[in-house]
């Protein structure tokens, strides 16, 4: 799991190979559009956890049923999540995106590849996204 908190965590995951380009661009976007939303000083080193956000990219198959995010520890499969959705980027890459809220002050963005997640966590982001398809889990 990459835990995205910093400009220099997205610097980090843009080097990688683990995701495709597509991906790490959006991921990109993404943290720059909530780092713009968050009305960051450019005077103060900016972090998302300052204004109760992180993001999290979960890794092709590993075992991230309990997250353990900052200071708050999470099981994802028992979690109640304020939205999933499923995004569909270029090239055919669908990427599920959810965020949680452990807590009233604490923002979870979760970013998991679509069909690269044990069967387990697939079936838990396809039903909440409403994008259960029978035949994903045949």
């Amino acid at each position: 799991m990459h835990t995205i908190t910093s400009y220099e965590h997205i610097g980090i995951l843009l080097e990688s190979d683990q995701f495709p380009a597509v991906v790490k661009g959006y991921l990109r976007t993404e943290y720059e559009v909530l780092q713009t939303a968050l009305h960051y000083d450019e005077e103060q080193p900016y972090s998302m956890e300052t204004h109760g956000y992180s993001m999290a990219v979960l890794e092709s198959k590993e075992g991230n049923e309990s997250l353990l995010v900052g200071s708050h520890g999470l099981d994802l499969l028992n979690s109640t999540p304020e939205y999933v959705e499923l995004v569909e980027l270029l090239d055919g890459v669908c990427m599920y995106r959810a965020c949680l809220m452990p807590d009233n002050e604490y923002f979870l963005l979760i970013y998991a590849l679509r069909g690269a997640l044990k069967p387990e966590l697939e079936q838990w982001f396809a039903e909440r996204s409403g994008c259960l398809a029978k035949e994903d889990f045949e």
